[in-house]
C-alpha cells in the first residue's frame, strides 16, 4: 500500500515567506490519525534575529468565530440554550431599544451572517482600545446596544451581511444567560474540554517581550514593522473578541480542527451536522465557509497578522497556516500556498 507525504517541506516554507518578505510563516497538518507536521520559518520580530518555533502562539482573527459557535452549540447540547433563542427575549433588559426588527433574531441567524445587522454597525469599535474597565461584560453591553439600535440591511434569513457585530450579540446573550463573561465561559466549555491549553485571547506574549511572534504592519518606505504587546496596536478591541481575537498554538489549531473532522463526542451528531450547515442557503454555516468540495474554510486576520484554516473531513485531514504580517497583499498568497502545499499529497516513492 503507497505511503504519502505532504508536498511542503521546510526548504519550500522557508522559500514562500521570503518571497513573500513576511517576518515569519507557519503551516500544520494532520492526516488521518498520524501526529501533526509543523512547519515554521522566520522571525518573531523583524529584525530581531529570535526565530519562531514549533510552539510559538499565533493569533487567529476571524477563525474565533467558529469557536464561539462551538461553544454555543455545547451549551445548547446541555440543555442550557436552543438554536431558536431569540435576541428580544435573551437582550430585551439589556436593550430595551433595540430595532424591533431584531427581536426575532436567533442564534442560527447571528452566526449564519444572517441577522441583518450591517459589517459597519460596530466598524470603529473593532479597533479602538477597551475602556480601562474590570468587566469586558458592560462594554459589549454597550456595543450590543448600539448595534440593535441600527436599520437592518434587509430582513433577517434572506439577508447575507457578513458582521463582526452578531457574534458580539451572541456573546451578549450568552452574558446575559449565565452571568459569566465570554471569556470565561469558552474557556470552561471549550478549551478544557479540547484540552487546548495554549489558546488565550488578544495579542501573544507579555508586555514589550518578544517571548511570542508579534503582529506587523507596513513602515513605508523600509518595510514591516512589530507592534509589542501593550503599545498602542496590538490587537481589536477586547469587548469585540467573540468575533475575533483568540491565540493558540499551531498543535492545538489543529486539535481544535481535528474534533470538527472527526465529530467527535464533543458534540452530538445532529449538532456537528448543525454546525457545518448553512441554516438559510449559500455557503456560510456557523462560523465557517462550504467550500464547493464540501471542506469547512475560514481566514482570519487583525490587521497585524493572517490565517487560514481548513477541514476536510472526505479526504481525512486538517490544516492551518499562519503568518504575523498584515499586509494581506504578502501574507495571503504566502498563507494560502503553504497550506495548498501541505494538503497535497505525492507519493513516497514516484514513479
Amino acid at each position: 500500500m503507497p505511503q504519502f507525504l505532504p508536498a511542503l517541506t521546510a526548504e519550500r516554507l522557508k522559500e514562500l515567506r521570503a518571497q513573500a518578505g513576511s517576518p515569519a510563516l507557519g503551516a500544520g497538518l494532520v492526516r488521518g490519525s498520524q501526529p501533526p507536521q509543523l512547519w515554521v520559518d522566520g522571525e518573531r520580530a523583524a529584525g530581531s534575529g529570535i526565530a519562531v518555533t514549533e510552539d510559538d502562539l499565533w493569533h487567529f482573527g476571524s477563525i474565533t468565530k467558529s469557536m464561539t459557535a462551538t461553544l454555543i452549540a455545547r451549551l445548547i447540547d446541555a440543555g442550557d440554550l436552543h438554536w431558536d433563542d431569540a435576541v428580544g427575549d435573551m437582550l430585551g433588559a439589556v436593550a430595551p431599544h433595540m430595532n424591533a426588527a431584531y427581536r426575532s433574531v436567533t442564534f442560527r441567524h447571528l452566526l449564519s451572517h444572517r441577522s441583518g445587522l450591517s459589517t459597519a454597525t460596530l466598524s470603529p469599535s473593532f479597533f479602538s482600545p477597551s475602556r480601562n474597565i474590570a468587566d469586558l461584560r458592560e462594554e459589549r453591553r454597550s456595543l450590543t446596544r448600539r448595534a440593535l439600535a441600527t436599520s437592518p440591511k434587509g430582513p433577517p434569513g434572506s439577508t447575507f451581511e457578513y458582521a463582526n457585530s452578531g457574534y458580539v450579540v451572541a456573546a451578549a446573550m450568552l452574558e446575559a444567560e449565565f452571568g459569566e463573561s465570554w471569556e470565561d465561559l469558552i474557556r470552561t466549555y471549550l478549551f478544557k474540554p479540547l484540552a487546548l491549553q495554549s489558546a488565550g485571547f488578544g495579542a501573544p506574549g507579555r508586555a514589550g517581550a518578544i517571548d511570542q511572534p508579534l503582529g506587523h504592519s507596513d513602515n513605508l518606505p523600509t518595510g514591516v514593522r512589530s507592534h509589542p504587546v501593550g503599545s498602542r496596536l496590538t490587537d481589536i478591541a477586547a469587548a469585540m473578541g467573540p468575533a475575533g481575537s483568540v491565540h493558540m498554538s499551531l498543535r492545538d489549531i489543529l486539535r481544535y480542527l481535528t474534533a470538527h473532522r472527526d465529530r467527535n463526542a464533543f458534540l452530538k451528531p445532529q449538532t456537528w451536522t448543525m454546525l457545518h450547515t448553512p441554516p438559510f442557503g449559500g455557503n456560510c454555516a456557523m462560523g465557517w465557509v462550504i467550500r464547493p468540495d464540501g471542506a469547512l474554510w475560514h481566514n482570519g486576520s487583525n490587521t497585524l497578522w493572517y490565517a487560514e484554516v481548513l477541514v476536510d473531513a472526505a479526504k481525512g485531514f486538517v490544516a492551518a497556516g499562519v503568518c504575523n504580517d498584515g499586509n494581506l497583499t504578502r501574507s495571503t498568497p504566502a498563507v494560502s500556498g503553504a497550506l495548498a502545499e501541505a494538503i497535497r499529497i505525492v507519493p513516497e516513492h514516484p514513479t
